[in-house]
């Protein structure tokens, strides 16, 4: 199965995803790759939603909000803004149940992208 396959099979909506970049398949492939370079190179760990400033941690779910909204990865775009307003609204423990729910999916996601873009 493809990658394109798979991700849709995840809940990726490729298609409209495909059409931010005008149907550009490199572009849009590349810009996973970005996807899985912003999320291990700005870890958020349960414990951040603890913290007593999440200034970082507002910002490094600001930036995953945008980039799995430019992606069309709905369900972690959904659940990304949900946390970012919990956080704005000063309830991080809620945003940090939000981030529990979404994690697995946002797993799966990446696991499949590196799979294929290390063949």
């Amino acid at each position: 199965m493809s990658l394109f396959e798979e991700l849709k099979d995840l809940g990726v909506n490729v298609d409209e995803g495909l059409e931010r970049v005008m149907d550009d398949a490199p572009l849009y492939e590349m810009m996973l790759g970005m996807f899985i370079d912003s999320v291990n190179g700005n870890p958020i760990e349960l414990a951040d939603f603890d913290a007593d400033n999440v200034d970082t941690l507002t910002e490094r779910v600001h930036a995953l909000k945008g980039l799995t909204g430019n992606l069309a990865m709905t369900t972690l775009f959904t659940g990304y803004v949900q946390m970012l307003e919990l956080l704005r609204g000063g309830r991080p423990k809620e945003a940090g149940k939000e981030y529990e729910r979404v994690l697995p999916a946002q797993n799966e996601i990446m696991d499949c992208i590196k799979r294929h873009m290390s063949t």
